[in-house]
């Protein structure tokens, strides 16, 4: 498995995954919305493949500068959106996204990470709690 930044060459299997994702947006808004990730400082996409340049994974991440619930510090790093392709699920594909993303906040100097999952979402929950992140507020 290999992990780098989303590149335009990577556009379009990252954009096929996050519609796989965001299942309830339209494919231009998820569009729209990776565009303006793909080109921003403080924000970034992750994208992971396996040994033969498939996409099965992806990561998206940025540098928050609003209140996050629970945080202490300002800004803090958040992961946005963690997917992996039903298949390699349960294989260390979203470990291996979310300690790239930690490289990545450790390098510009941030000292908390946040992220979020849908209240129904047990096995995003189960993640969240072997990867170190504590339960905030249940909205």
């Amino acid at each position: 498995m290999s992990i780098k930044k989303v590149t335009k060459k990577d556009f379009s299997d990252w954009l096929k995954m996050g519609s796989e994702f965001y299942k309830k947006h339209p494919k231009q808004k998820i569009e729209k919305e990776f565009q303006k990730i793909i080109s921003s400082k403080s924000e970034s996409g992750l994208i992971c493949r396996n040994e033969h340049g498939v996409p099965v994974g992806f990561a998206n991440i940025s540098i928050r500068r609003d209140y996050v619930e629970g945080s202490t510090s300002d800004p803090i790093g958040y992961l946005e959106a963690i997917y992996v392709k039903k298949e390699y699920r349960k294989k260390g594909v979203a470990t291996l996204l979310a300690k790239e993303a930690e490289k990545w906040f450790v390098k510009r100097s941030m000292k908390e990470i946040g992220s979020d999952a849908e209240v129904s979402n047990t096995i995003s929950h189960a993640f969240h709690k072997r990867f170190g992140f504590k339960k905030g507020e249940t909205l």
